[in-house]
């Protein structure tokens, strides 16, 4: 029978062909089909050669696939202003691989890669965003400096104020014609692959509740100097409330400094002793585990004996 179909839904289906048609040429692209597309619809591998006759992926991220023309936003009310969408904010604390938008020209014939790391600051600073909007730039051969978001008051949800961020330039962008040349796509992937990886930290911490994080400063589009020094953004947050997110940094403190201070004992190390103090703290607080106890007491035998670290048995 004959039917109909939504302009907006073919057009979506038109840029994420597109997308699939470009960036399948230096991206693992697995589709999320539509009933399933909560946020993310599509998510990619790197492709790196393994030998001369097969690839291996790596860097695992996902996309939101969008046309030109439209800031990016999150949060916020809904179309008939009576519900606040505060589970898309959550969605993006939930997220544990980076998120980039994937801008198709009005063509479809180029895909622009922007990443939402500045999204992720927003959301360290503030424990409930009411609404976060992302602007974004056309690809720019001028370096781009990442500016601090700014915030707009006046709302009855959450933080109560809608937060203002720039996505800039897209750091990578790519048409079917540039495509053509293998030292392109082995750039495109390198210059992926750096972002992911940079990228991947800031979202891993903040999911961790380690408001404390590094990403990308300035950059312009296809900037394909490896070379150089990147230039980074150093960023952490803090809270003044008594034991507010003490807990949660905690649980990944103990068995990171746990895990070191093993390491350092086994390595006959004496800087060993200096966590001592640490691990009493976690030992007082009731939040050291049992093999933190057993690398405290270890310490503290050995230490008071006036010899190494090193365990003897």
């Amino acid at each position: 029978m004959p039917g109909r179909q939504l302009n907006f839904s073919i057009r979506g289906e038109q840029y994420e062909k597109a997308f699939d048609a470009i960036a399948s040429r230096f991206l693992s692209v697995v589709r999320v089909p539509r009933p399933d597309d909560y946020g993310i619809d599509a998510y990619c591998h790197i492709l790196r050669p393994l030998d001369p006759a097969s690839k291996t992926v790596g860097g695992a991220f996902g996309v939101q696939i969008r046309g030109p023309g439209c800031n990016l936003q999150f949060g916020g009310m809904n179309d008939k202003e009576t519900e606040w969408k505060t589970y898309e904010i959550e969605w993006l604390r939930s997220l544990a691989v980076p998120l980039y938008l994937a801008r198709l020209n009005t063509n479809c014939t180029r895909v622009d890669f922007y990443s939402l790391w500045p999204v992720w600051l927003v959301l360290g600073g503030s424990q409930s965003p009411f609404r976060i909007v992302c602007g974004f730039d056309d690809p720019s051969s001028s370096a781009f400096t990442l500016p601090e978001a700014t915030k707009e008051a006046g709302h009855a949800y959450g933080d109560g104020a809608t937060s203002f961020t720039s996505l800039g330039p897209p750091f990578l962008s790519v048409t079917q014609e540039q495509l053509s040349e293998p030292t392109f796509i082995d750039r495109a992937a390198f210059l992926m692959g750096h972002w992911v990886e940079t990228d991947r930290m800031t979202v891993m911490r903040l999911l961790l509740r380690v408001a404390y994080c590094v990403g990308m400063y300035e950059w312009f589009t296809n900037d394909f100097d490896f070379t150089k020094p990147r230039k980074i953004k150093g960023w952490m947050a803090w809270s003044p409330v008594v034991g507010q997110n003490i807990d949660a940094i905690a649980k990944v403190f103990e068995p990171t400094i746990t895990n070191l201070g093993v390491h350092l004992q086994h390595q006959d190390d004496v800087a060993a002793y200096k966590l001592v103090p640490a691990l009493e703290w976690l030992e007082e607080t009731g939040r050291l585990s049992g093999f933190g106890e057993g690398l405290l007491k270890g310490l503290r035998n050995t230490q008071s004996q006036g010899k190494s670290p090193r365990p003897t048995s």
